[in-house]
């Protein structure tokens, strides 16, 4: 029997329960889509802007003075040109303009290439890009260009399911739960929907001459902060959780995927996105965002990897080689007080041999229900992005 002061130490690690008063982050998501009107544009076309080839590197500084181009400026501002794709006005912007002038911000933090990149100005943002504008500048929410577009999609299409199972190298039920989950996955890829899979391995099962290697006690204490907060002392393995709200035994497929069913069903109304950024090329870097309507909440980040295969040399699957996925490697998070961006690093090495994704997710601390969730795969990162353009 675990100490209550021990679980309480542990369950204070992923959710600690203090009385906060939130401010509501609807006037910060009004205002996020208020710079779109601002920018009062001539055109609505929807373009898919993804990374761009690549990224041009700083100049440096000079020691010479400045020479300031002479000309007339135009009357249409560089923001508002960037939204209507006016590539001439731009250019002109560009010739007669202070030297850096096409990262220049607005009250909000906005730059011209947000504007063209959230109105889906394909071409206008690659010209932006080869002239100098910075891919990683960041508004005053903490959101790069590209990060407004992919929470523009997911406010669009927000059903989702957040399938956590809760598991062991060392418990014999668990490797069909695993199974279901890999299948899950699969499943939710063919047919585009906004599943995801994160897999925690709990620690209680460990002994003294073995342990499961993915195991973690800040795991086991987040499975307890659902028996507290929402399940009624109901804690065990295999145990699959979806969106916060629903349990059900995780080898039950049945059951499992009616869950999942009721989940997709519930529109969300928070908007999360999880972007790959390039600070350490070995190493594994995001930027996770959220607006929208939530309070008393945090931002989490599950970084997972898939297609692992070992054997297995202690506990009851002793001898076992099993295969797994959604393996949860880190889980980092940040309590929030409305919309919010917040840069996460990982100290995994990015390999050509290993499958990585990260999961983020907006949560309620005290109901624990999952109010948006987003994914990204992680990929090895050279001299430049990858390229869709």
């Amino acid at each position: 029997m675990i100490l209550t002061a021990v679980k309480c130490s542990l369950y204070r690690l992923v959710f600690m329960e203090r009385p906060l008063f939130i401010l509501s982050v609807a006037v910060l998501f009004i205002g996020f889509c208020s710079e779109l009107v601002n920018a009062q544009p001539t055109s609505s076309r929807k373009s898919s802007i993804v990374e761009p080839i690549s990224e041009l590197k700083a100049v440096a500084s000079k020691s010479e003075p400045t020479v300031y181009p002479k000309g007339t400026v135009p009357n249409i501002s560089i923001h508002q040109a960037a939204a209507e794709g006016n590539i001439e006005v731009l250019r002109q912007h560009i010739l007669v303009q202070a030297p850096d002038y096409i990262n220049t911000k607005n009250g909000s933090g906005w730059t011209p290439l947000h504007f063209a990149y959230a109105k889906g100005q394909k071409k206008t943002a690659l010209f932006l890009l080869e002239n100098g504008a910075r891919y990683e500048a960041r508004n005053n929410l903490g959101q790069a260009p590209y990060d407004i577009v992919l929470l523009k999609n997911n406010f669009k299409n927000s059903s989702f399911a957040l399938v956590e199972l809760f598991t062991s190298e060392a418990c014999s039920s668990c490797p069909p739960a695993e199974r279901l989950t890999s299948e899950i996955r699969q499943m939710s890829h063919v047919k585009g929907l906004k599943v995801y899979c994160v897999s925690f391995h709990v620690d209680y099962f460990d002994g003294a001459n073995w342990k499961d290697k993915y195991s973690n006690p800040v795991y086991s204490a987040r499975q307890r902060a659902y028996e507290f907060k929402k399940f009624s002392g109901m804690y065990y393995t295999p145990q699959m959780i979806v969106n916060g709200d629903y349990q059900t035994l995780g080898h039950n497929r049945v059951k499992a995927y009616n869950a999942i069913n009721r989940a997709l069903k519930k529109p969300s109304k928070v908007a999360v996105s999880v972007r790959q950024i390039k600070k350490d090329k070995n190493f594994i870097s995001v930027n996770a965002c959220a607006v929208g309507e939530f309070v008393n909440s945090a931002l989490c980040v599950v970084l997972v990897e898939n297609g692992i295969q070992r054997r297995i040399t202690g506990g009851e699957n002793k001898g076992r080689i099993l295969r797994t996925d959604n393996v949860v490697l880190d889980f980092k998070y940040i309590e929030i007080q409305g919309a919010a961006s917040k840069e996460f690093h990982f100290s995994e090495k990015i390999t050509a041999n290993r499958n990585f994704s990260v999961v983020s997710f907006v949560q309620r601390i005290d109901s624990m229900s999952v109010l948006g969730a987003h994914a990204t795969m992680i990929r090895q990162l050279g001299e430049h992005h990858a390229a869709d353009l």
